[in-house]
């Protein structure tokens, strides 16, 4: 007798499984509390006008480092970024210790070039254990940060 077949996960699922709503909300939340800052001091504090930073590329790359190490501070420090707090997720090692700055900067730079090349985001869809580039060459995961009290809600 076979064995019957494996049910293959819905799209849902998996999305589910990898808290992608969460990850996508809480992205949308950093960029405003952290990169936008970012790119208007650098754009009209240090290049003085919108034109000459749209035409400096050293910039752009200066606002995407600077991003870069503030997220990595945030998620070495607390294991969370403002957008992951506001979603109660956390970023911690698969193990369950807490991620350094090197390995959450490295995470960062990962997410940045699997992303710009896609691979980073069709990852979860072809892995069994269905973590994202990024987790995966990190050794990273994103979990529930369950709160100390549950009724304290930002």
């Amino acid at each position: 007798m076979n064995p019957p077949p494996k049910k293959r996960a819905s799209l849902l699922e998996i999305l589910g499984k990898i808290y992608a709503f969460g990850r996508f909300k809480a992205f949308i939340t950093d960029l405003f509390m952290i990169y936008t800052p970012i790119l208007y001091i650098v754009a009209y504090v240090i290049l003085g006008s919108a034109e000459a930073f749209l035409h400096t590329q050293i910039g752009i790359f200066i606002c995407v480092c600077l991003y870069g190490l503030i997220s990595a501070v945030f998620i070495a420090v607390s294991g969370q970024t403002p957008g992951l707090r506001y979603m109660d997720l956390a970023i911690i090692r698969t193990q369950g210790g807490k991620v350094g700055f090197l390995r959450a900067l490295v995470r960062f730079f990962i997410w940045i070039i699997g992303t710009a090349l896609l691979i980073g985001l069709f990852t979860p869809f072809m892995r069994q254990d269905r973590k994202c580039l990024h987790d995966f060459l990190c050794d990273t995961i994103i979990v529930p940060k369950i709160r100390q009290n549950p009724a304290q809600k930002p």
